[in-house]
Order: structure tokens, then sequence, then C-alpha cells
């Protein structure tokens, strides 16, 4: 048995990504991503709490690294790449299409030494956008470990604008739209529900999201550091609680039944 990151979407899931713009992603040329607003290497570090269900919350620190682009299984993508304390030695890696919104096409999540190996989910139909816009959409997956076909999850993820607040991280005080968005996975290798609010500043950064996956907890994520647009920010005020970004623990079984 193994318990996977996956950092979804959604944006995604990803989502499941921090990174995003108003509009639509019909249309991206995979083979020619268009401009990202930032430039590769670029880092943004969160405060990163979980609560199981049933158990004490625990506070990390998760950092992001957008990578700029590289190709995954001979398609051309943007990526970002997660760390954080609760798995010391694992990385997380999104590759994501960009046409003013940011759309999850890959999740790849590499284990520490301790645990080597790879669990790999490629989205099928028109990939996972969690905000930015709003969508009801659904696929099928790929899932993989180390490499092997581990057969296919269904995936359905919707999400919508909820207005606008004023909401305080360590990075600073926004203006940020929320965007409510939900993901579910049903299949031979992943059984997950996802449920989450992402506050989105300005045209391109996520400076918080609070989540929920079904059985296992709620997790936030709130923005520490890292470029945001700076128009939108009152210095002055400071963070009175932690939180953050995208998806929580997922189990998953090598003999490809879920858990």
């Amino acid at each position: 048995m193994r318990v996977v990151r996956i950092l979804t979407l959604v944006v995604l899931a990803f989502v499941l990504l921090t990174l995003w713009v108003v509009g639509s992603s019909r249309g991206a040329q995979v083979n020619a991503p268009p401009a990202f607003p930032f430039p590769a290497g670029t880092i943004w570090t969160y405060r990163y709490t979980r609560t199981p269900t049933g158990g004490p919350s625990s506070t990390g620190a998760a950092t992001q690294t957008y990578g700029g682009t590289t190709s995954y299984r001979g398609v051309k993508y943007h990526f970002l790449d997660e760390t954080d304390t609760f798995a010391p030695g694992a990385t997380e890696r999104t590759y994501f299409t960009w046409n003013q919104v940011a759309t999850q096409r890959a999740d790849v999540w590499t284990g520490p030494s301790s645990d080597p190996g790879t669990y790999e989910l490629v989205f099928g139909g028109d990939g996972i956008v969690n905000f930015g816009r709003a969508q009801a959409t659904s696929g099928v997956a790929q899932c993989f470990f180390d490499g092997q076909d581990s057969g296919t999850v269904a995936w359905s993820a919707s999400s919508n604008k909820a207005g606008t607040v004023t909401i305080t991280v360590p990075a600073g005080t926004f203006t940020a739209i929320r965007w409510n968005w939900q993901v579910t996975f049903s299949g031979d290798c992943l059984t997950l529900a996802i449920t989450a609010s992402s506050y989105v500043v300005g045209s391109a950064s996520v400076v918080r999201v609070d989540g929920a996956t079904s059985g296992r907890g709620t997790y936030s994520y709130e923005l520490q550091s890292g470029p945001v647009s700076r128009a939108e920010v009152r210095p002055r005020q400071r963070a009175r609680w932690p939180m953050r970004v995208l998806i929580a623990d997922a189990r998953v079984l090598r003999s490809g039944i879920p858990h």
C-alpha cells in the first residue's frame, strides 16, 4: 500500500496549480505553449495545515517551483514541482498546458529514497481547470506505477465563481475572487473526492485554498512568499491564521484496488 499526494488539479486539482488567469483553455496549442506570466525558477512557499479525520491538526511548509517547459510522454508541457515537510524527499510534479488558464494534464509523484518509485496520473479529455473558468467536465485518466500501466480512473470536475472577498495571509492582505470546485476520481487505481475553495488574487495568483478529501480530513494552504499582483496587497495587514492550496492524501494499492 502506498500513500500518494495528488496535487490536482486540479489543478489543478489542479489543481491543483497556484498560478492562473481568467480565460478559456480551449484551443491551447499543446506543442507550442503560450507564454506563462512567471519565469522558470519562480518559487512560492506556503504554510500547509492538514487535519486527518479523527486526528489532531499538523502544520508544515510546502514549496512550489515553476520549472518552465519540458517534454512528458512525447508532448511539451509547462510543469510545477511541489515538496513539503510532511513527505521529506518526495516530489510531486504537475504538467499543464497554458492558454490564459492552466489546465492540468498529468500528475507524477516520486517517492523518497525510503519509499522509491513513481505514481503517474495522466488525464484524458479536456483536462482539469479548478478556477479561472466555470466548468463541468469529465474524462478518464490512466494510472502508472513505476512506468507500468495500472488501469484507469474516471474523473469529473466542476467549478464556479463565488464572489469577491478580502483575505489576509502571511504574504499580505488581498482582494480575491473565491472559486468553489469539486473533483472526484473512481476507478481501478484511485478512489477520491475533493471539495475546495481557492482564493485568486488579481489575474495571476492563488493565495489560499481550503479543502476536504472524502473520509481523510481537511487541509489548507496559505501563501507565505512568492510573486503576487502587488496592486491587490495591503502590506500593513498581517496574517492571523495558517492555510493554503490543493489536494491532500490519497491512498492507492499497487494491486489496483483503491483504499
